[in-house]
Parts: structure tokens; sequence; C-alpha cells
């Protein structure tokens, strides 16, 4: 049974986000897209989210120099790595430090189910400590996720059906593991099942309640003291050094 407090926060919180991306969408003016990140961010994840954790937009990178496309929202969490922060929320962060990778759409279309495609194979390419090359080549420590506030799609078309059109390897391997649209439902992928979980949409918004929730209850499966993640491997040059040994007799 939920705690009615805690459900109720966030309820609003979410029609709070609807209705501000609903107005930014009616306003053509180039920092919307910034501004749809920014009610993902401020008023459905951050306030849910475990202390420790936080979220950044920008570029996440490996320790051979790879980097993802531009990534709109990185759940990441410093006791692992730090980043490289170019403002208070622009930065580069260290795959073994990003937990989740959104790209966050306010209408989603076929053209941006194949661009949040494209962008998480850039992600899914990075390398990290344990990474075992083999038949499931999208799997990777961040999960890939599609947020939008509304669809394109006409009812009773299933957003999941779309994607899989654009990803072949949607059933047992996709590049994106979640994707959520308000008034849609929430789909996720569920490796022990070789499938997908769906969640319907409700009036109290239950679907994106599910994706808030499946985000933060995921964030503590495997805690950053758990995650290998050695500095150094970012910052120093593989080189020769010297063993100076003390001379015997000396």
């Amino acid at each position: 049974m939920p705690n009615k407090m805690f459900r109720d926060r966030l309820i609003n919180n979410i029609a709070y986000a609807i209705r501000e991306a609903e107005s930014a969408c009616a306003v053509s003016h180039p920092g919307m897209l910034g501004r749809i990140r920014e009610l993902v961010a401020e008023h459905l994840l951050k306030p849910m989210l475990p202390a420790g954790f936080e979220i950044g937009t920008g570029k996440i990178v490996d320790n051979q120099g790879n980097q993802s496309a531009e990534t709109d929202l990185v759940i990441y969490s410093r006791a692992v790595l730090p980043p490289v922060m170019y403002s208070e929320r622009d930065g580069v962060f260290p795959v073994e430090s990003s937990y989740y990778a959104i790209e966050v759409k306010s209408r989603l279309t076929g053209g941006e189910v194949q661009d949040a495609i494209r962008k998480g194979r850039t992600i899914t390419a990075l390398c990290y400590p344990g990474k075992q090359e083999g038949c499931l080549r999208n799997r990777t420590q961040t999960v890939l996720v599609l947020f939008a506030f509304a669809s394109n799609l006409a009812d009773p078309s299933s957003e999941l059906d779309r994607y899989a059109e654009y990803d072949s390897d949607w059933l047992n391997d996709p590049v994106l593991k979640a994707i959520c649209v308000v008034g849609r439902g929430y789909w996720y992928h569920r490796p022990a099942d070789n499938g997908w979980v769906f969640h319907a949409a409700s009036p109290d918004y239950d679907e994106v309640i599910d994706f808030v929730s499946g985000v933060v209850n995921t964030v503590l499966r495997v805690p950053p003291f758990e995650r290998v993640a050695p500095l150094g491997h970012y910052l120093m040059v593989q080189r020769g050094a010297t063993v100076i040994q003390k001379k015997s007799g000396a």
C-alpha cells in the first residue's frame, strides 16, 4: 500500500511538469529543450533520488578516450568517480559513475526514437571494468531510457511496436531498456524473461510514477562502493617506470 503523502507529492510534481512542458512547447524558442530537461530533472527525478546521486547533462566517456553523443540527463554518483563539470549541470561523466542516461522528448516521433537509439549505441560502445564482449552487444551498466511528454502515435498504437521497427535487438538485447510516455504507458525490458513489461497509463500518471520508482529502485541495486573505477586510469599515461633497489652491501 503506497504512502499517500509521498504519492500525492509526486503526482503534483508530475502535473506541474506536464503543464510547464505544454507551455514551453507552445513557444518556439531555442531554450525549450533545456526547459523540458529541467522539468524532468528537477520535478520528477531529483526529489526522489537517494543521497549521493546527482543529475547532469553532457557526454559520457570511458578511460580510453571514447565519448558518447550529447545526453539529455545523466544520473551519476561522485562517490564512484568525479565528473568534469563546466557549469552547475553541464559536464563530462565517467561511464563507471553513470547509472542512467535519459533522452527527454517533448513529443515522441519515429525520428526521435531513431535518434535516441543512435545516441544510445554511442554509450553501449564505451568500455568499463568487467565489460564482457559477447552476443549481448548492448549490455551496459548505464541504463538507457527514453522519456516523452507526448507522442504523435494514434491510439491504440503501441510505442513498443514502433520501437521494435527501429531496433532489431528489441526483444532480447535492446539498446533502450525503458520507455515512458506520459498518457501512453511505461515499458521496460526484463532480461530474465527475454521480454518487456508494460505498465498502462492512468489518470493519476501511474506510468510516470512507475518510471520514477523504477529509476530510484535500480540505482540502489549496485551501490557506488561496489563499482570498480580507479581514477588513475583516467589520469595516468602508460609509460616506462624505473625500479630502484638498494644495492647489496650498501
